[in-house]
């Protein structure tokens, strides 16, 4: 660390033999030698302290070209390690213009199922860099021409919600996130959520996101009203809301440009869900003896709170806690 900032410092190498991931390497001084191991010509560059490049295998001319190319033979660099294939197209996706590389692309077709030796943790951390990239959507349809999607995802994926998702993103002004973005590509009902925590090996609190985005995102629409939405917001909070809005807009027949959907996404930035102003006492001190007659009727309360819109004045407390209470007595 030098004023803050992380250096990884390595030595020069070259391959002696490969399996996989792994490789048993010499130590060495030769730059060429230590460059041509590498997988992509544009990760073989390296640069002096006087600020001169040194290029051994074209990366330049393909930076240029804004072309992903693997280094020799794609075949022979693919062997020595599969997750090359991943990163073959998360590059493509971040940097290329076009078409990929036609080599580079043939060797990934023919070395394809190599995939299945890889960590599924391997595949989920390339595949999430892939959902953010630039020139994610022209990728992934390439890969499901090419029989990767399926592969990946053991499902269809849902390349015509992913790309709406992209342009809802835009259109609300949200950030990239690459979970959202898989959840538009691989998820219509929540078995497939689990299938793709078991695929990719995802973190729990990822897996939930997909459950939740899956939960009956066809109820939602504009037609809930601000009412409506508002109890949404309050059920789900605001992250878990804008994961299930945007799901259904990518896959609502109005489009990105659609006013109503762009309000209905906005709603956490211009309200705020009020926290239910009643507790158990307030039941209780009404009568309402503990044990499971006190939390029916707390959620009863907390019910006729959200449709009532969430008041906060002291009468209105008041009166749904005493019907609460009455309907809890006469049960």
């Amino acid at each position: 660390m030098i004023d803050g900032t992380p250096f990884e410092v390595t030595t020069l190498r070259q391959d002696v033999e490969t399996f996989g991931r792994k490789a048993r390497v010499a130590f060495g001084r030769d730059w060429r030698i230590d460059a041509e191991r590498r997988d992509f010509t544009m990760n073989a560059l390296s640069i002096s302290p006087d600020g001169v490049v040194h290029d051994y295998v074209d990366g330049l001319a393909d930076l240029r070209a804004r072309r992903v190319r693997f280094i020799g033979d794609p075949q022979r660099r693919i062997a020595e390690d599969y997750l090359r294939i991943l990163r073959f197209f998360r590059f493509h996706a971040s940097y290329a213009h076009g078409a990929p590389d036609p080599a580079g692309l043939h060797a990934c077709v023919v070395a394809r199922d190599g995939l299945r030796t890889l960590s599924r943790e391997r595949v989920r951390a390339e595949l999430m860099k892939l959902l953010v990239a630039p020139f994610a959507v022209p990728t992934l349809a390439v890969m499901a021409e090419a029989g990767f999607a399926a592969l990946l995802l053991a499902g269809v994926p849902l390349l015509a919600s992913f790309a709406n998702m992209i342009k809802v993103e835009e259109a609300a002004a949200i950030a990239p996130d690459a979970v959202r973005r898989l959840g538009a590509l691989g998820v219509f009902i929540a078995e497939d959520a689990e299938r793709l925590r078991e695929k990719l090996r995802l973190f729990n609190a990822e897996h939930e996101r997909l459950v939740a985005m899956a939960d009956r995102w066809w109820r939602v629409s504009p037609a809930l009203g601000e009412a409506g939405a508002r109890a949404l917001l309050y059920r789900l909070g605001p992250d878990r809301y804008l994961d299930r809005v945007l799901i259904a807009w990518t896959r609502a027949p109005q489009g990105a440009a659609d006013p109503a959907w762009r309000s209905l996404a906005a709603l956490p930035r211009r309200w705020t869900a009020p926290r239910f102003p009643l507790k158990s006492a307030d039941l209780v001190a009404r009568g309402v003896p503990r044990g499971p007659a006190l939390g029916a009727a707390l959620r009863a309360a907390e019910e006729a709170w959200i449709a009532a819109g969430f008041p906060q004045d002291k009468v209105a407390r008041d009166r749904i806690a005493d019907d609460a209470a009455r309907s809890a007595t006469v049960l």
